[in-house]
């Protein structure tokens, strides 16, 4: 019990320790160079600089520890005589021990390579690319074929000639045959020693070649496998011949079979006994064969295997305390010392159950070096993620979601997105693997992320599948559910689920918080009065972490939607304090969205006049237009063309163009105001012209631009104002009431005529009559205009 409770503090502390990302440098030694390479991470930017007798290679990462151990295991002190890193992050220094040229290039795999060049900088003595050589073989002979009955001599002749053969042509060329058990150590003493540059014409190849057909083999074989042995030499002889064809170093003569030649970047090029040696050459980079090699050689290299994160073949007999204790009684053998396996069965049995924290401190019982570290990088990320500890963007999954291995569904989960290249159907299959607690565990995280992703399709399918485990309890469910129906446009459902996590008060229930309450201010919902309450309580439980900072800025959301403007307002002052300006922008949207959208005038006031002197321009950006509309329409045109003046200018955005406008017309500057509605369309534009119009007395135009507003009895008006009486009086008079003004106008002016024709006594009572007339149409005339003017 004692030891167990050692254990589990240490699992705490390390816990809470980052893992540096560990970048292993490997080296080669050349006749004229010496390369480093390095595995640079996905979106990772990186420079590499020559200053004198020192290369620096700088990487954009803040954990990056360039491992540097084995660099002198193949190379000489000669050009390179130091390598090393101050600390993390830091960049790699390399010393030369010469006036040498630094060249480097990155693969399209993401592998860096430095070459450190003799000074003198002299081409290679042959061009690769011109004066193809004639291959030449027998007339009346198949030119590839090797004859079986001519096999009477060693084995290790035909390796030797065709290896031989194969290597001319190009500095660093290596050779793939695998034709005996010996030939694996041949290559690695191959890949230590200085690579042999091409010395011999393209008639040597030919000769070798012939040399190895005419070669005999003595072993004892049955027919069968002796022709199986010659045709698998004689494939590999057949493609390399093809590659040297691609590359331009050889022209095949003669009646030649070109469909005998095989594909240059089959999987010839792969060891026998050893699938992990790859073999290229420089001029497969340059002629851009090696860009084209097929998808599965790129992933052998690029893809953590199966065996490193089969998290599901880890469980070992017995039950999980048995298991734990048989393991730990063999931590300490003979001298007490370390046992290495059972670390390492201890820590991946832990990880199995699903004990992160546990598993890392067993890992560091282990001191370095007794680990390969991408081994233990790997069962460390593995712990993080199965803990939910956040990694860093440069992890050892990075880039590998496309993989076609289990290594896509770990890689998915520690980048905490899905990418756009991720094989889903590899992450579906890896999961469906994984023991039923695990998948409780993971399942509605897995299921998030696919939602997240716009998958909803398999983000369901993934909580089926933790459904049909039968678990009664499954963490963070109302999560994956929400975010499935928010993928779904069914904020309803979201709500629904978020409320239910809240409610619960599991450890997801301040995370579920402030997705309700970001929910409720997108939506507009109403929101129960005592969540700025629970808002604040969950906050100070969490004040110095990056929850804590959400929660502060979602309570001043809160406050606002329930109406507390006043202690929403003290609480976002104290968010500026304290978290910076950038915590104060994040909220500010929509305190002052709401703000203007549900408070009376006179909070209104109190808060948006203040803003509107004192914003920034980049909140003056995002709340000029809603926070300006307001103001104005409260009269307050000099503070809305404070608060717009801070926003930058955007001809596109129509909206602020007219408050402009109506600014001018506020300050009686009509033709500004028609400036700033040039090109603009629509029913608001046209009244705005024709306010401006009406200030410059072009009452006719002015009418005209109302009426294309259906604005008819305004345009009545300006009719009537320009004298243009029968336009007014031919609008309708229900729409334009103001059209009776202009008929009685016209009865005035009528009435006014005086009589002709009539005898003196018959003008003076028709005079009478008309002047009684025209009085009451004149009385009639001034209530209208009255009328209309109030209207």
């Amino acid at each position: 019990m004692i030891s167990r409770a050692i254990a589990l503090a240490v699992a705490g502390l390390a816990a809470g320790s980052a893992e540096a990302q560990t970048i292993v440098t490997r080296s080669g030694e050349h006749d004229r160079f010496t390369r480093l390479v390095m595995r640079v991470p996905d979106q990772v930017n990186w420079s590499v600089t020559q200053n004198g007798r020192m290369a620096t290679v700088n990487l954009g990462s803040d954990s990056a520890v360039f491992d540097t151990d084995r660099v002198f295991d193949l190379i000489p002190r000669t050009r390179v005589q130091n390598v090393r890193q101050d600390g993390p992050g830091q960049p790699l220094r390399i010393d030369l021990g010469c006036d040498c040229i630094v060249e480097h290039f990155q693969q399209a795999d993401g592998f860096l390579v430095i070459d450190v060049r003799d000074g003198n900088g002299d081409p290679l003595p042959f061009n690769l690319t011109q004066s193809p050589l004639p291959l030449i073989f027998p007339r009346g002979t198949s030119a590839f074929r090797f004859p079986l009955q001519s096999i009477d001599t060693g084995r290790s002749q035909v390796e030797s000639a065709v290896g031989q053969a194969l290597a001319t042509g190009t500095a660093e060329q290596a050779i793939s045959l695998s034709l005996s058990p010996g030939l694996a150590d041949r290559v690695r003493e191959a890949e230590q020693a200085e690579e042999r540059r091409a010395k011999a014409e393209a008639d040597s190849l030919v000769q070798k070649a012939k040399e190895a057909a005419d070669a005999a083999i003595s072993i004892d074989l049955a027919d069968e496998q002796r022709a199986a042995l010659v045709n698998g030499t004689e494939a590999r002889l057949l493609q390399q011949i093809g590659r040297a064809s691609d590359q331009g170093l050889i022209q095949l003569e003669g009646d030649t079979d070109q469909s005998q030649i095989l594909d240059p970047l089959g999987n010839g090029e792969r060891l026998e006994g050893l699938p992990n040696v790859s073999v290229t050459s420089a001029v497969d980079r340059e002629t851009g064969l090696l860009a084209m090699r097929r998808k599965q050689d790129r992933e052998e290299l690029l893809c953590i295997r199966n065996s490193r994160v089969a998290v599901y073949n880890w469980k070992g007999e017995g039950s999980f305390d048995a298991q734990i204790g048989a393991l730990r009684n063999k931590l300490l053998g003979e001298f007490d010392k370390i046992d290495k396996d059972a670390v390492l069965n201890l820590a991946k049995t832990y990880l199995h159950f699903g004990f992160g924290a546990e598993a890392v401190s067993t890992l560091h019982l282990l001191p370095e070096g007794k680990i390969k570290p991408e081994k233990r990088e790997t069962l460390i990320a593995i712990a993080h993620i199965l803990d939910g500890v956040p990694m860093p963007v440069n992890n050892v999954f990075t880039g590998q979601q496309s993989c076609e291995s289990d290594v896509a569904f770990w890689a998915a989960l520690a980048s905490g997105s899905i990418k756009s290249n991720a094989n889903t159907d590899a992450i579906q299959q890896s999961f469906a693997k994984l023991p039923p607690h695990l998948r409780v565990h993971l399942g509605p995280r897995m299921s998030t992320l696919f939602a997240e992703a716009g998958n909803p399709h398999v983000a369901k399918v993934t909580l089926r599948s933790v459904d049909r485990t039968g678990a009664e309890t499954v963490p963070d469910l109302n999560l994956a559910e929400a975010a499935i129906a928010d993928l779904e446009g069914k904020p309803e459902e979201v709500a629904v689920f978020l409320t239910e996590e809240v409610a619960e008060r599991t450890r997801n229930a301040p995370t579920a918080l402030i997705d309700l309450i970001d929910l409720s201010v997108k939506e507009r919902r109403a929101l129960s009065p005592d969540v700025p309450d629970l808002t604040a309580s969950y906050e100070l439980e969490n004040r110095e972490t990056e929850l804590g900072r959400d929660l502060r800025r979602v309570e001043v959301a809160a406050l606002a939607l329930v109406g507390r403007f006043d202690e929403a307002f003290e609480q976002f002052q104290a968010l500026d304090d304290r978290d910076g300006p950038g915590a104060r922008k994040s909220a500010s949207g929509a305190l002052f969205t709401l703000l203007t959208e549900n408070a009376d005038d006179l909070t209104f006031l109190k808060y948006g006049l203040a803003f509107a002197n004192d914003a920034t321009q980049s909140e003056a950006a995002e709340l000029a237009d809603i926070l300006s509309r307001r103001l104005l329409d409260l009269g307050f045109h000099q503070a809305s063309s404070v608060l717009l003046s801070k926003a930058p200018l955007d001809e596109q955005n129509s909206d602020r163009r007219m408050m402009h406008a109506e600014i001018a017309l506020r300050r009686e500057q009509p033709q500004k105001a028609l400036v700033e509605l040039m090109g603009l369309k629509g029913k608001q534009a046209d009244r705005l012209r024709a306010q401006a119009l009406w200030l410059n007395e072009e009452y006719e135009r002015a009418a005209e631009y109302l009426l294309e507003s259906e604005d008819q009895n305004g345009a009545a008006r300006g009719f009537w104002y320009s004298a243009d009486l029968e336009a007014a009086e031919k609008l309708d008079r229900d729409a334009a009431p103001f059209g009776e003004v202009a008929e009685l106008t016209i009865g005035i002016d009528e009435a006014a005529q005086a009589p002709e024709g009539l005898t003196p006594l018959a003008e003076a009572r028709s005079l009478v009559d008309s002047s009684m007339s025209a009085r009451t149409d004149i009385e009639r005339l001034l209530g209208q205009v009255t009328r209309s003017e109030e209207e």
